[in-house]
């Protein structure tokens, strides 16, 4: 299955229980389990930009996704977000360009709600663990020409 389709983004998934040894529910929970390497890049109007979202929650736009910069490519100007932006740095180097911060393999990155930021550029293929928990932008940044990609 992959995840990447919007419909998958949100909704609960059945509980599963783990049985005893008189066949009783012993205890009840959800999983879900994704492997990235299943998932197609899938690109966004932003050229030298992919994705594979893992999961959004639809209600309160939060979520959690895979974004690749190909070397180059980057976010063309400041902006802020509608909510906090954080980042992990799996591969490659991408900075923030007017304050030289630069995501390496291992990286944090907290970007507290509101805070301008950007513009950015990969100085080699990047691929950022991104978590929004909540909306990404306030409006659709004119950088993206589809509103899918500003979720």
């Amino acid at each position: 299955m992959n995840l990447s389709e919007p419909a998958a983004y949100s909704g609960e998934l059945p509980d599963r229980a783990a049985a005893g040894e008189q066949g009783e529910a012993l205890r009840r929970f959800r999983e879900i389990m994704v492997q990235t390497d299943d998932l197609s890049w899938v690109d966004k109007t932003l050229a030298g930009l992919s994705h594979k979202m893992l999961w959004r929650d639809d209600e309160s736009g939060a979520s959690i996704a895979l974004v690749r910069f190909e070397k180059g490519a980057g976010i063309p100007s400041e902006h802020a977000h509608a909510s906090n932006q954080f980042m992990f740095c799996l591969s490659g180097r991408y900075t923030y360009e007017p304050t030289g911060i630069t995501l390496t393999p291992g990286s944090f990155y907290w970007n507290p709600k509101g805070s301008v930021h950007g513009p950015t550029r990969a100085e080699e293929e990047s691929v950022l663990l991104e978590v929004y928990d909540g909306p990404h932008y306030p409006t659709q940044p004119d950088w993206y020409t589809s509103a899918e990609d500003a979720r």
